[in-house]
């Protein structure tokens, strides 16, 4: 979210201009920390920054206005009539007049130096004053550092508590968003991305000629996709994600007792090896993705029989959020990161249990449930998990962990 400053020059700009920049900076970085936003998400502009060339400044300033989410002017007065009346640098009201235009009166803050006017608040112009109030702060000219610090602290305060309900409306709209989309699943199922009787294929695990194929097993699946908005430093290459993958978010989701892979057209391929067929069939596998930078693997085993274990499957889903989203925070993943979870084939199976009357039949043939959020600490993995649990309990008509027991369980990986 870009916040335009609209800047005079008639008053020394220790005392004015070099104050609110300060001050709006510390206010925005303070912020980002406080709400765990990107340096890019809450951004200071104004004028013609990062134009190229001579941009035409008039019309670079109020396309910058439009697009900008919040709007801070300084109307520290610029002079005053012959009647005494405070006049505001003519072009910050013109910018103030286009940002009225084009933001609502919530986004727009007004600064001023009380020093050279307006003095308080029934000094502002009409049309000025019975809207938000200006946030006054005074700073005498020849004030020393002591005191330039001192009202540039205080400042501040005061622009953090005016930008953080701009931030507030800015974040519930962020927070309705549904994430980064990722690589395309099959069509007609969202657990997998590739298609029914597709050959994996990779390269040696230690490098080497020639491919190696891999089967993926057919039946009733569950999954999970991890997929972050961005990379810090842009999408690390292959390469150094299978370096750096043998003890990481890239161990596939479901039980196995050995494992093989290696760089593939798609990136990176893990995936369990058990049964010593060639081709090798795998039940479990994880493909990091070069174009997306997603984590997604799937799992057959836990479904092979025809039987869910919601502890298992929920075991299983937290082990593997819990290294994914640490091996994709190593590799600089940032922004919004959406998780999906999901099963796909579950009519004909049934919810396991050790007495008759705790099993039933799943009543729906698939799950899918997906959330973004910018950070996922342990106890919004368990939130979400909370969530994905409500979702299966409908699919089979029956009742698994309560919350309590899923936080216990995610707080012990």
């Amino acid at each position: 979210m870009k916040v335009f400053w609209s800047w005079q020059s008639d008053r020394p700009a220790k005392y004015c201009r070099d104050v609110v920049q300060t001050a709006l900076q510390r206010a925005l970085d303070a912020l980002s920390d406080e709400l765990e936003l990107e340096p890019s998400e809450a951004e200071l502009d104004h004028d013609t920054k990062g134009e190229a060339g001579m941009a035409a400044i008039a019309d670079t300033i109020l396309q910058k206005i439009e697009q900008a989410g919040v709007f801070v002017g300084d109307i520290t007065s610029a002079g005053r009539s012959e009647s005494g009346r405070e006049l505001p640098n003519p072009n910050v009201l013109i910018e103030l007049g286009w940002a009225w235009a084009h933001l609502s009166h919530e986004n727009i803050i007004l600064v001023a130096n009380k020093f050279y006017g307006p003095s308080s608040h029934e000094k502002l112009p009409f049309d000025i004053r019975h809207r938000r109030a200006a946030i006054l702060y005074s700073l005498a000219k020849g004030a020393d550092d002591a005191a330039i610090e001192a009202a540039t602290a205080k400042l501040t305060e005061d622009l953090k508590s005016a930008l953080r309900k701009s931030l507030d409306s800015w974040l519930v709209g962020k927070s309705n968003d549904p994430g980064p989309s990722g690589t395309a699943a099959r069509s007609g199922d969202p657990s997998v991305w590739f298609e029914a009787d597709q050959l994996l294929q990779h390269q040696p695990f230690h490098g080497g000629n020639g491919l190696q194929d891999v089967e993926p097993e057919e039946g009733r699946r569950s999954y999970v996709r991890i997929v972050p908005e961005r990379f810090s430093n842009g999408i690390p290459a292959s390469a150094k994600v299978h370096a750096g993958s043998a003890t990481s978010g890239l161990r596939p989701l479901g039980p196995h007792t050995s494992g093989d892979g290696g760089l593939n057209p798609d990136g990176v391929l893990r995936y369990g090896a058990d049964d010593g067929s060639n081709p090798t069939v795998t039940r479990t596998a994880t493909q990091w993705f070069r174009e997306t930078g997603e984590l997604w693997t799937f799992d057959t085993k836990r479904l092979n029989d025809g039987t869910f274990y919601i502890a298992h499957f929920l075991t299983d889903v937290a082990s593997f959020l819990v290294r994914g989203l640490s091996t994709l925070s190593a590799l600089g993943g940032s922004g919004l990161i959406r998780i999906e979870v999901g099963a796909v084939g579950l009519k004909g199976s049934q919810w396991g249990g050790q007495f008759e009357h705790e099993r039933s039949s799943a009543l729906i043939d698939r799950v899918k449930v997906s959330e973004a959020r910018r950070s996922w600490s342990k106890a919004e993995i368990a939130a979400f998990l909370v969530t994905v649990t409500e979702h299966f309990d409908e699919a089979y008509g029956n009742k698994g962990p309560n919350a309590q027991s899923i936080m216990r369980m995610v707080d012990a990986l």
